[in-house]
C-alpha cells in the first residue's frame, strides 16, 4: 500500500511491517492528510506485534503532519493491540526534536535516532 505525490511517498511495506516516510511532507492541514492517515490505520488493523514508522529519508515533517501522527499513536494506543518503533535519523537535527514530541503522546514508543 502506498501514498504518494511528487515530493513525497509513505509506503507500508507488510512483510516488514514498516510504513516508510520519505521526501518533503508539508501538506496544508490535517484534512490533507487523510489518506496517509488511512494508511497507518491499514497498517495497525493488519495485525499484531510491533509496528514500525521509519522517517529516516523523510526530509521535512510540518505540524499538521505530526499532528496526524500524534493522533495515530492515540488510537493504536488506545486499542492496545501493538507497539510502535519509531526511526529517525541523527543527520537530520529536526528528527530528533519533532520525533522526540511524539513519546509524550504515547512514552512506551521506542524511538531510536541513529
Amino acid at each position: 500500500m502506498i501514498v504518494e505525490d511528487k515530493e513525497y511517498s509513505v509506503a507500508f511495506e507488510s512483510t516488514e511491517r514498516r510504513v516508510r516516510f520519505e521526501g518533503h511532507l508539508r501538506l496544508r492541514s490535517p484534512r490533507d492528510y487523510g489518506a496517509i492517515l488511512e494508511l497507518l490505520r491499514a497498517a495497525h488493523q493488519s495485525g499484531l506485534g510491533t509496528l514500525t514508522l521509519d522517517f529516516r529519508n523523510l526530509e521535512m515533517l510540518n505540524s499538521s503532519g505530526i499532528g496526524t501522527i500524534g493522533a495515530f499513536l492515540i488510537e493504536v494506543r488506545k486499542a492496545g493491540r501493538m507497539t510502535i518503533t519509531i526511526l529517525g535519523a541523527a543527520a537530520k537535527p529536526w528528527q530528533g526534536r519533532t520525533l522526540s514530541t511524539l513519546k509524550k503522546i504515547w512514552p512506551q514508543v521506542e524511538l531510536i535516532i541513529d
